[in-house]
C-alpha cells in the first residue's frame, strides 16, 4: 500500500481498495505522486485448439 520510494500511501487499484484504513494512512503520510498507479495485467487469453481442416 506504501510507495517504496517516497513512503507515501499509493494510489489505489479499485473502489474496494479505498478504505478506512487507507484514508487515515493518507492523512497521516499523505498520498504518493510518484507515479499512477500500476497497469493492470489482462490476463493471458485461453489456448484455443485449431480445428484441422482436410486439405
Amino acid at each position: 500500500m506504501l510507495c517504496l520510494t517516497c513512503h507515501r500511501v499509493r494510489p489505489a487499484l479499485s473502489r474496494a481498495d479505498y478504505t478506512a484504513e487507507r484514508a487515515s494512512l493518507i492523512v497521516r503520510r499523505g498520498l504518493c505522486a510518484c507515479s499512477g498507479p500500476p497497469p493492470r495485467t489482462a490476463r493471458p487469453a485461453p489456448l484455443r485448439k485449431h480445428a484441422r481442416t482436410a486439405g
